[in-house]
């Protein structure tokens, strides 16, 4: 495995609990958390609803900014309001693929979006990248031009890889994005992702409570409770012999 290229540095975030009715207008602390990533490796970030796990995604893909803490890319630190940086390098799979699309505009049109806002590549450059983006995913070039009501819910969730691949981005977060889909889509997809994985090298960020996928697709595991990463490692190795408490009931208790 190849050396760190990205690394999160005692990172923080705290925000009023506004899902909860019990514990609405609570502060909820996050970190500080560190951990780095690999080239071409998949790291599984789990936890209990709240634990944190969504909140350090969504920190890394610049939809939320941090407290405090910083990043480092190859060894230097970027800005976390450099959103050029975010919006290219690292990208977000939605997890309701269908929701995530506007259903009044094609699907080339709304691929094409990420290549206007972050590349000098003219009309038709764009037109070659979208429809190499659709052949990357399994889809054809003319799928460019029907709508999201077209498409199925595991071609919806193509087309949302697509996008998050249509940029070229060193990593790329699956934050709970495999689970509306049925097991044979399941499968389909998550053989997509691993191929696409080898193919350009990606990293992957994987957040998820199905263990059976959590064992399959990652290398390394980051376990998450209050807000803190209380234990990771290689992911055979925390699964063979958990050393906290907390691990060892989170593991048992997700799904299959």
């Amino acid at each position: 495995m190849s050396v760190e290229f990205i690394r999160i540095n005692e990172v923080t975030k705290c925000y009023k609990d506004k899902a909860h009715w019990l514990k609405k207008g609570k502060d909820v602390v996050i970190g500080p958390v560190t951990f780095g990533l690999k080239k071409g490796e998949t790291i599984a970030i789990v936890g209990e609803a709240g634990s944190g796990k969504s909140t350090i995604a969504r920190l890394l893909a610049a939809a939320e900014t941090p407290d405090s803490g910083y990043l480092t890319h190859n060894g230097i630190e970027i800005d976390w309001n450099n959103t050029s940086f975010f919006c290219k390098n690292i990208r977000l799979i939605f997890q309701d693929a269908q929701k995530s699309l506007n259903p009044t505009i094609k699907i080339g049109q709304q691929l094409e979006q990420p290549l206007i806002f972050n590349t000098n590549l003219n009309a038709d450059e764009r037109q070659l990248k979208i429809y190499s983006a659709l052949r990357m995913v399994g889809l054809l070039p003319e799928h460019a031009e029907y709508y999201p009501h077209m498409f199925s819910g595991g071609q919806a969730q193509r087309i949302s890889i697509a996008r998050a691949l249509i940029l070229d981005p060193e990593v790329v977060i699956i934050d709970e994005a495999l689970a509306p889909l049925d097991p044979s889509l399941r499968a389909q997809v998550i053989n997509l992702l691993i191929e696409l994985q080898q193919q350009h090298q990606l990293t992957y960020i994987l957040i998820s409570h199905q263990i059976s996928l959590i064992k399959y697709l990652s290398d390394r595991i980051l376990i998450m409770d209050n807000g803190q990463i209380i234990e990771q490692g290689n992911i055979a190795e925390i699964f063979a012999n958990p050393s906290h408490d907390k691990t060892k009931k989170l593991l048992s208790s997700l799904d299959m």
